[in-house]
């Protein structure tokens, strides 16, 4: 038996440019047997000392020279993902999809819980859970329907138990938005996808420190982690559940 005599039946020609863990992808039509309520929406890091100005991350990229990045993440977020998010949290939350905070933060006095490599940074930005540092951003914060957890690592899935509350849920397909984009976004949908989720990057929710990354990243994303989308293509697919 030949190779491609062997694989004819497990990768079709439909599926042979994408897999995103749903044997009913299409890449003609990617939300094909999208359910808003088995599906969560993944914020990651969209906290005040990640992304406000005055907030330890943006100032600590300041004071390393990086003066272009700074400004380049924060007008991103106010310009781009904060106008866009809100629609979309709004048409999220009508026809049923779960919004999840996803917050790097610390519960230890001495952030003895946060991985050893982002130890110290996030011991300087006093992060602790509970604390201004850990908010959400205003306006995205719904506390009657929203889900929050404390993530203790990059990914969204480490050290932290995103995983089982999804399952409890039933929920099988991830909406992501946060930042940033080429690190503790793509952390988290690479583990989503080993975990079996199908998976949707919301390309304009998202934010990198360079256009450049923000690029390099969707694409690399888009090879068959998570299908990348844009905002609009979002509240299409969620307006069309309200009919």
């Amino acid at each position: 038996m030949s190779p491609s005599t062997a694989f004819r039946g497990v990768l079709p020609t439909s599926l042979q440019r994408h897999w995103y863990n749903d044997a009913s992808y299409s890449a003609e039509d990617p939300w094909r047997a999208f359910d808003p309520k088995r599906t969560a929406l993944i914020l990651v890091d969209l906290i005040n000392w990640q992304v406000d100005p005055e907030g330890v991350s943006i100032c600590s990229i300041r004071e390393a020279g990086l003066d272009e990045s700074a400004d380049y993440l924060t007008n991103r977020c106010s310009g781009t993902i904060l106008p866009n998010l809100l629609k979309i949290l709004n048409a999220a939350r009508e026809v049923g999809v779960q919004v999840i905070h996803t917050r790097l933060a610390s519960r230890h006095p001495d952030y003895l819980d946060i991985v050893p490599a982002l130890r110290s940074y996030v011991r300087a930005a006093e992060a602790q859970d509970g604390s201004w540092a850990c908010q959400p951003l205003e306006g995205i914060w719904d506390e009657c329907y929203d889900l929050s957890i404390v993530k203790t690592g990059s990914g969204a899935f480490t050290g932290s138990g995103l995983d089982m509350l999804l399952r409890r849920l039933n929920i099988n397909t991830l909406l992501y938005a946060g930042v940033v984009t080429n690190a503790c976004v793509m952390l988290t949908a690479t583990a989503g996808f080993d975990l079996g989720y199908r998976q949707y990057l919301i390309s304009d929710c998202t934010g990198a420190l360079s256009e450049q990354d923000q690029a390099d990243t969707e694409r690399l994303i888009g090879l068959y982690i998570a299908e990348p989308v844009s905002s609009e293509q979002t509240l299409t697919a969620l307006g069309d559940k309200l009919c």
